[in-house]
């Protein structure tokens, strides 16, 4: 964990935006997590809406050709996970903190990587219990109201080890509209999704009979966060220069973003698995037939951004063969900075990748 500042954070800055340009929400997310433990900001609390209908695609998904015409009805979020609804209907929570364990110990890697959203999501179940809501955590990466998916949740940790714990929670419409914005503005089907997870889903509405606003919500999430983790949370919106500076890393990085992860004709070879969370898929090229000349994966799992970033490049001229594959893959993840979750035991990835050699 490169950087990561030890010590426990007992203080947040709460930042509302409502209504805000997907892309200006990413980018905030992205500005914030560089400037924690600058200014009174040692970490930060973020309540936002987006306006319209929007497709969140996780970071690991393959953006589809119709991404680059959608403006700001197609974002990337920076977190990894399945694809989600995230506009009229639903609140977003950016839970940024400057490493992993940062609300409960000192140290960095006090909790495990599979115990993070476990104690983070504590915060937003706590704020639903007020709402009268027998809200309960399964594991993984949903949140449910008498076994219905209301919720969904993943994190990142970036090479500093800062940590960006990410909710997306049914205010108006249920988490399986996904399922109609995947039908819409993905056609050809690029982002493979299993969508049975969040069948029967349900929203703030159905369950209570009403849209509470984003500021009653956000205060609500505020001082249930504050009584879960025993942390003081003051307003601090962003200043005229941080909304500037937010603005200009939007336009700035926005679309290439966006378009990071692509289908690319020079990796002709595809191999797909079922995970957890959805599918994992490996998209790859051979160097002499028995080598991997490049690697990329996709899909609906959740990883740090260091670890992918590591795999795929020494995956590179690793024979073509299940054992050196594994190998690899477990030599990444023996660091417990590193994470994949969602996907079942690390044998996938391999697996996956012998799935789509030739025959």
């Amino acid at each position: 964990m490169n950087g990561a500042q030890a010590g426990r954070v007992a203080a947040l800055g709460y930042v509302l935006q409502r209504e805000v340009a997907p892309s200006f929400g990413v980018a905030t997310d992205r500005y914030l997590l560089g400037a924690l433990g600058r200014r009174a900001r040692p970490g930060v609390l973020r309540v936002y809406a987006f306006p319209g209908d929007v497709l969140a695609a996780g970071r690991w998904h393959l953006a589809p050709p119709s991404a680059t015409d959608l403006g700001e009805a197609f974002v990337r979020r920076l977190t990894g996970g399945r694809a989600l609804a995230l506009g009229e209907g639903y609140l977003g929570l950016s839970l940024l903190l400057p490493h992993r364990s940062a609300l409960v110990a000192d140290d960095p890697l006090a909790l495990a990587a599979f115990q993070v959203p476990n104690r983070y999501v504590r915060g937003l179940m706590r704020a639903l219990k007020q709402l009268g809501l027998p809200a309960f955590y399964p594991g993984r990466d949903l949140v449910t109201v008498n076994r219905r998916p209301i919720a969904a949740v993943s994190f990142e940790t970036d090479d500093e080890g800062r940590l960006l714990f990410e909710a997306i929670l049914a205010i108006d419409r249920p988490l399986s509209a996904v399922a109609q914005l995947l039908d819409r503005w993905d056609t050809g089907g690029v982002i493979k999704a299993n969508l049975l997870a969040l069948e029967g889903g349900t929203c703030l509405r159905e369950e209570i009979g009403e849209a509470p606003s984003t500021d009653d919500l956000g205060g609500l999430v505020c001082e249930s966060f504050a009584e879960q983790f025993g942390v003081a949370i003051a307003s601090e919106p962003l200043s005229a220069l941080e909304t500037q500076a937010v603005a200009a890393l939007a336009a700035r990085e926005g679309r290439a973003w966006t378009v990071e992860r692509c289908p690319r004709s020079e990796l002709p070879f595809v191999g797909t698995s079922g995970i957890q969370t959805g599918v994992l898929e490996a998209h790859f090229a051979l160097e002499q037939g028995r080598f991997l000349k490049e690697v990329c994966l996709a899909g609906d799992f959740i990883a740090d951004s260091p670890a992918i970033a590591a795999l795929e490049y020494r995956l590179r001229l690793c024979p073509a063969e299940r054992g050196a594959i594994a190998r690899v893959v477990d030599a990444v993840f023996a660091d417990p900075a590193h994470y994949m979750l969602g996907a079942g035991p690390l044998r996938v990835v391999a697996d996956t990748i012998v799935r789509g050699l030739p025959a």
